[in-house]
């Protein structure tokens, strides 16, 4: 979606869902950088920021609740969720015009080489192992239990569509697989 589009479609994934979605308003990327800012905090706390025992329990969290913060958590950590999680969404970190530019300059991110980011030259801290293309093992067993069920298709892509995708594929140089 470019600067200043917006959509209304009421999707996601519950704890991910910014308020402008909730809210049933219009709303632009700017709830992406919302999701970015709940993943970042689970990643540092290991937890939801919203939390509840039902959808509405957790809709409910993120319309009214105020992320709490550990008084041990770094200084740049709190400082950039809290404008992830901003709930007006003209106020939050990444909806202007400068999108991601806006995130990547922030102190939390100070030691981040952008360049070598985008040019892969930065190793996983964690190299699952893998036995085989149809290992399962890393994951949970409540989803490798689940039945597949296919999607159905409604139509085919373009051939226009489709040519935006060949020759697409990437391995890490670091990956064994």
């Amino acid at each position: 979606m470019w600067f200043g589009q917006t959509t209304s479609t009421f999707c996601g994934t519950p704890e991910f869902m910014a308020p402008e979605i909730l809210l049933e308003q219009r709303y632009g990327r700017a709830v992406d950088w919302w999701a970015f800012g709940v993943l970042t905090y689970e990643m540092l706390l290991g937890q939801s920021p919203f939390r509840g025992d039902d959808e509405d329990e957790i809709f409910d969290a993120i319309l009214e609740d105020e992320p709490l913060y550990p008084i041990t958590m770094p200084r740049d950590a709190v400082s950039i969720l809290q404008k992830l999680l901003t709930r007006d969404p003209n106020r939050r970190l990444g909806s202007t015009k400068e999108d991601a530019e806006e995130i990547k300059r922030q102190p939390f991110f100070k030691d981040v080489s952008w360049d070598d980011v985008v040019n892969k030259r930065i190793p996983p801290p964690y190299f699952p192992t893998i036995n085989g293309s149809a290992d399962t093992s890393n994951f949970d067993e409540e989803f490798t239990r689940e039945q597949p069920t296919l999607t159905p298709v409604h139509g085919q892509l373009s051939s226009r569509d489709q040519a935006e995708f060949n020759g697409f594929s990437y391995v890490a140089s670091w990956a064994d697989i």
